[in-house]
């Protein structure tokens, strides 16, 4: 598994993600060539390296010769999904725009089709963001996390006036996100950086283990008195989790699927490698119906748990939960029972005493082939079980 730290020394802004990504070893004039099968008018992209408080950052620039200065939610989201993007690609650029969208018509009290982005729907965004998709695909990460985000303060001149910063849909973007005010008068985070943290990490401000293989600094337009004003991101692979009762809690709610398809979902959780799944009929907005998927895994399977839950279902998010796991000791072993071999669970109780339990499997073969009741079986078994315990007792 191959993950991407952000480090956000100076902020977060769409070209300093992005060209961090490709200071980290993204092809730039792929991600250009890539970024021209949208329908989009002129693009270029060139980096230069420039110095920040001793730091040699890269410093994206993006040359556009299009003049068109907005575009509709609407109009964005029918361009990357007739774009031919790859699943992944188009997941992570659309969850950003949506973001965005949703931000928006909250701040502006109107709905997401009607959203009208101006800075945001500026060619230059759409090749942040997307660009950004694209040089994550091309370096094969799998997972993002990123430090706290810091803001500054002052104002900023926008389409819609001049706006404190951080600027309302920012603010509205990193709601629940761990974030450092600062005393800075600069915006050091932007709504289109802000999205693309936000949908891209799984953690944001937590501290997490990697072994990095590679660094890349990027750097925006400014440059900060009090701080490098950059973005520092680490490339590499995670770091096995010490604690063996660590999982990974994959969970998302879904009103628009067909209920033939559950089984098959539950199945193929399994297969990827999910410990437990379960189903939660819930009651969802509008008074729909809806059912939560819940999916259990270790973390060495969890990307492949959450790849296959987007494939199998029609979700379009996640909530991702690192949460602890107490187990007990067991172990399974075979047993003659007076009905046959069967295997048996054991575990061990924080008392030191055995808890035993039949394999159902095993139980449910043995009543087929006698013909007998299998609530008859399952009695049968247990007792001979208890019995041979207070036997060895």
């Amino acid at each position: 598994m191959t993950i991407v730290y952000f480090d956000l020394i100076g902020g977060a802004s769409g070209d300093m993600i992005l060209g961090s990504l490709v200071a980290l070893g993204a092809p730039l004039p792929e991600i250009e060539r890539r970024l021209r099968s949208l329908p989009l008018d002129g693009i270029s992209l060139g980096a230069r390296t420039v110095e920040r408080h001793g730091f040699d950052a890269l410093q994206l620039e993006v040359k556009t010769e299009e003049t068109k200065s907005h575009r509709h939610f609407t109009e964005i989201r029918r361009m990357l999904e007739g774009g031919l993007l790859p699943p992944r690609v188009l997941r992570r650029a659309l969850g950003a725009f949506e973001l965005l969208a949703r931000c928006e018509a909250e701040v502006h009290r109107t709905t997401m089709e009607k959203v009208h982005f101006h800075e945001v729907g500026a060619l230059d965004a759409i090749v942040d963001i997307v660009g950004t998709a694209w040089a994550l695909e091309l370096l094969n990460v799998d997972r993002c996390h990123a430090s706290v985000v810091p803001q500054g303060r002052g104002f900023v001149t926008a389409a819609h006036g001049t706006l404190p910063v951080p600027a309302p849909a920012t603010m509205r973007i990193l709601e629940g996100v761990p974030v450092r005010m600062t005393e800075i008068e600069a915006e050091l985070t932007t709504p289109t950086g802000a999205a693309l943290v936000t949908t891209l990490c799984e953690t944001i401000g937590e501290p997490i283990g990697i072994r990095p293989r590679k660094t890349g600094v990027a750097t925006g337009t400014m440059d900060l008195k009090e701080r490098p004003n950059i973005v520092r991101a680490l490339l590499g692979e995670p770091l096995e989790a010490r604690d063996p009762g660590t999982v990974e809690v994959f969970e998302t709610t879904i009103d628009d699927m067909n209920p033939q398809l559950y089984g098959h979902l539950t199945e193929s959780l399994f297969q990827s490698g999910a410990r437990e799944v379960f189903l939660t009929p819930v009651q969802m907005k509008k008074g729909r119906p809806g059912v939560m998927v819940t999916a259990i895994s270790d973390p060495a399977r969890a990307h492949a748990v959450m790849e296959r839950l987007f494939a199998e279902s029609t979700t379009i998010g996640v909530r991702v939960r690192h949460e602890g796991r107490v187990e007990l000791s067991r172990s399974v072993s075979e047993v003659q029972t007076p009905l046959g071999r069967i295997r048996v669970k054991t575990a061990i109780l924080p008392t030191g005493e055995e808890r035993r339990v039949p394999e159902y499997d095993d139980l449910r073969r043995i009543a087929q082939e006698s013909g007998r009741p299998l609530i008859e079986i399952m009695d049968e078994v247990r007792a001979f079980l208890h019995e041979g315990s207070r036997t060895t007792a």
